[in-house]
């Protein structure tokens, strides 16, 4: 559909390259006293889920174009409205993971541990090696390593996707092997 505002501002939002709605915004600033003021004013349940934009750019969240209202704000790493919705019965699901590790927030993971939402590792281990968040694979395995053992050929795929991605830390000092 047409909205009229969107090309308000229009060089300057496709500068940015995010999403222009200011839901969005306000999760991204973490703003939770005008995040709740906002969902209550423009009655927003907390299932909701963020509308497309124009400005978009971010490969993951345009893949993702049905991302939940708790899912933006764990990408963002914005803790307060992520606990605000969190507490209000927004769905907790395994994709919550890939979102978070995007927002580079230990404390969302230990959130998500503490409520016993367990993620699919090896994709997690992915996501993680791709946007060079290596804390965060160090952690993954480090703390998981029985189920990542499970995985068939563990040590080839983390050398694949490290090559894949760019991501160095994971390549062995000798080549030759």
């Amino acid at each position: 559909s047409y909205d009229s505002d969107a090309f308000l501002n229009f060089d300057e939002k496709r500068a940015i390259g995010e999403n222009d709605s200011y839901i969005c915004q306000l999760i991204r600033s973490d703003s939770i006293d005008d995040f709740i003021i906002y969902l209550n004013r423009k009655e927003i349940k907390y299932s909701s889920t963020i509308k497309s934009s124009i400005f978009e750019t971010n490969p993951f969240l345009l893949k993702n174009d049905k991302t939940t209202l708790i899912e933006y704000a764990a990408f963002y790493g914005s803790i307060q409205i992520f606990q605000y919705l969190r507490f209000n019965n927004a769905e907790l699901s395994r994709r919550l993971w890939l979102y978070a590790i995007h927002g580079k927030n230990g404390e969302l993971i230990h959130l998500l541990e503490e409520n016993r939402i367990f993620p699919e590792y090896f994709k997690c281990l992915q996501e993680s090696i791709k946007c060079h968040h290596n804390d965060i694979v160090d952690y993954i395995n480090n703390t998981n390593i029985n189920q990542i053992e499970r995985i068939t050929n563990f040590e080839d795929n983390i050398l694949a996707y490290s090559f894949h991605y760019h991501n160095y830390k994971f390549m062995p000092n000798d080549l030759n092997e």
